[in-house]
């Protein structure tokens, strides 16, 4: 059970959707191998976020087809499979 958990935490720990908070190999070696502690992860998942810098429309006598821009996309509305199984794991693991 432990090896479950070890290994499910790191996992999503891996694929967070902020890559400035994903561990580096190392990292999720140590704690694979329990020479580490295991994070702390929110409980609920993060939304993603994407910014998307679309460049200046230029003049219109430049162009000849209707330019469509956007100044930022949100995905990742939707939580993963993980993220569902991870919450069920852990309600679960609470209540035992």
């Amino acid at each position: 059970m432990k090896q479950m958990e070890c290994l499910l935490i790191t996992g999503l720990w891996c694929a967070h959707p902020d890559k400035s908070m994903r561990p580096s190999i190392r990292e999720a070696i140590q704690v694979l191998n329990f020479e580490a502690p295991l994070p702390n992860l929110a409980k609920k998942m993060p939304v993603a976020n994407y910014d998307v810098h679309v460049p200046a429309v230029p003049p219109a006598s430049s162009i000849a087809a209707p330019h469509v821009s956007f100044s930022s996309i949100n995905i990742g509305r939707s939580k993963s499979n993980a993220w569902h199984m991870f919450e069920h794991w852990f309600i679960e693991s609470k209540t035992e």
